[in-house]
């Protein structure tokens, strides 16, 4: 009887043993098994990050710095009447100074000097229109004569340089002759006018003196007025535009081209318009 408690105790210990062992092997690899884990996750974080890192190194070498935009002051350079002999010499020294202009083209001449008309919207300047015959009893007429002009106008620079150009200046400006009907007229068909607000007078002064009257107008505007100087294809002109040209550079000034979104600049109507004969 003794012997078989004895028996029966050892049987006992012996499965309280084995249950305390087997325990202590599971929990032992279900912490391995949980670091391994553990440790594949945060590998794998980590290369996900550093893949991510390295993606956003790349895009940050291959991305195009944002250009500052331009600054400095801008002057708007432009030549009426032509083109005609003198423009080839205007549009060289222009090339020289890396300088940029606006023309404001008649009809006739256009079709006289088809090659410089391309040259011109070649070399990057702009091309406008200034009407067909350059005769204020004729353009000024009536609206629809003002408006006849400027179609004919656009439509052999088009058929020149396939450019289609809305930007226009009236003959002498518009100023006294441009009542408000002719303006209306004008803008609902889409085009848009343009006047000065530096005459070079080029076309009366000798010697280069227009130079030094241009000069002189643009130190009098405003802090932050823009200057449009007019100016006319002429060999006078042309013979001393450098001059012009290097004080613009000297004083910080960029010449741009006038574009179909530029605000324009424009005489101001009120009373001065009237009627031819009036």
């Amino acid at each position: 009887m003794l012997k078989k408690i004895q028996f029966m105790m050892v049987c006992v210990l012996a499965a309280v043993l084995f249950f305390v062992i087997s325990n202590k092997t599971i929990s032992t690899n279900w912490t391995q098994n949980e670091q391994s884990s553990s440790q594949t996750v945060e590998e794998n974080n980590s290369k996900g990050e550093q893949a991510s890192t390295e993606e956003i190194i790349d895009k940050e070498d291959v991305e195009e710095p944002i250009a500052d935009e331009d600054t400095g002051n801008i002057v708007y350079l432009t030549f009426d009447d032509g083109p005609n002999s003198a423009s080839a010499e205007i549009l060289d020294i222009l090339d020289q100074f890396n300088a940029k202009a606006t023309f404001f083209m008649l009809e006739p001449a256009m079709r006289t000097y088809p090659d410089i008309v391309n040259r011109i919207a070649e070399d990057g300047h702009a091309v406008a229109l200034h009407g067909v015959t350059h005769d204020k009893n004729k353009f000024y007429q009536s609206e629809q004569s003002a408006l006849d002009e400027m179609k004919t106008n656009q439509e052999t620079l088009e058929n020149i340089t396939g450019v289609r150009s809305y930007l226009i200046r009236t003959p002498y400006g518009s100023i006294p002759y441009l009542t408000d009907s002719f303006r209306e007229v004008l803008d609902n068909n889409g085009f848009t006018l343009w006047d000065w607000n530096i005459d070079s007078d080029d076309w009366s002064l000798a010697g280069g003196d227009y130079v030094q009257n241009v000069i002189s107008q643009i130190e009098q505007l405003d802090d932050g007025e823009t200057p449009v100087v007019l100016m006319h294809d002429k060999s006078e002109t042309a013979n001393h535009l450098s001059k012009l040209l290097s004080y613009l550079q000297e004083h910080g000034y960029q010449t741009k081209i006038i574009e179909e979104h530029t605000e324009p600049y424009y005489f101001k109507c009120h009373e001065r318009c009237y009627r031819l004969g009036n």
